[in-house]
């Protein structure tokens, strides 16, 4: 017999208290996300804006923003104009974002591969119920291409991993779910 069942608490609640953990936010999971930035030769190349976003299954709503990478040193905010460029990403509530957003703003990030770690109980993640998900990641690139890249991945209800190939600007995406 468990403490709260001798301390008087009815079965009744005890299974409800369960039902409700379990259908609740999956707060002990964490994300890794990987971007990986192919090296691309070109006479001159500049490092790809980037905006990843996890979204519903059905494509219908965004959950929350998770990062936004762009030129943060130019001046007068002048690198957030070309954000629009993002444009999947922009029409999804990106602009309505007010940048920076602390730990979701970064500077873009050279050629290799990007480890992003997220904990379940913080952030966009934190309320976010057991369930399938999309992790979205959207890449453009001044004098190159524009590329998005849809990572399905479960959420909450066991440990998973999921992996896309891009094939312009971006490389290899993975999402790796731990619960």
């Amino acid at each position: 017999m468990t403490t709260e069942a001798r301390a008087g608490a009815p079965r009744g609640c005890l299974a409800a208290a369960a039902l409700a953990l379990a259908a609740g936010p999956a707060a002990a999971a964490s994300l890794t996300l990987q971007i990986t930035l192919p090296e691309i030769k070109t006479a001159s190349y500049y490092r790809p804006y980037l905006a990843a976003w996890v979204e519903k299954a059905d494509e219908k709503a965004v959950v929350g923003t998770l990062a936004v990478w762009y030129d943060t040193r130019l001046k007068d905010g002048l690198g957030k104009g070309w954000l629009r460029n993002l444009r999947t990403w922009w029409g999804m509530g990106g602009e309505q974002l007010a940048l920076p957003v602390d730990g979701i703003t970064g500077a873009t990030r050279p050629v290799g591969t990007h480890a992003l770690h997220f904990a379940g109980g913080k952030g966009p993640l934190a309320q976010l119920p057991p369930g399938r998900y999309q992790m979205v990641v959207e890449a453009v690139r001044e004098q190159g291409e524009r590329e998005l890249l849809r990572v399905p991945f479960e959420w909450g209800r066991t440990a998973n991993t999921a992996r896309v190939q891009g094939s312009k600007e971006l490389g290899q995406v993975t999402v790796d779910v731990a619960d």
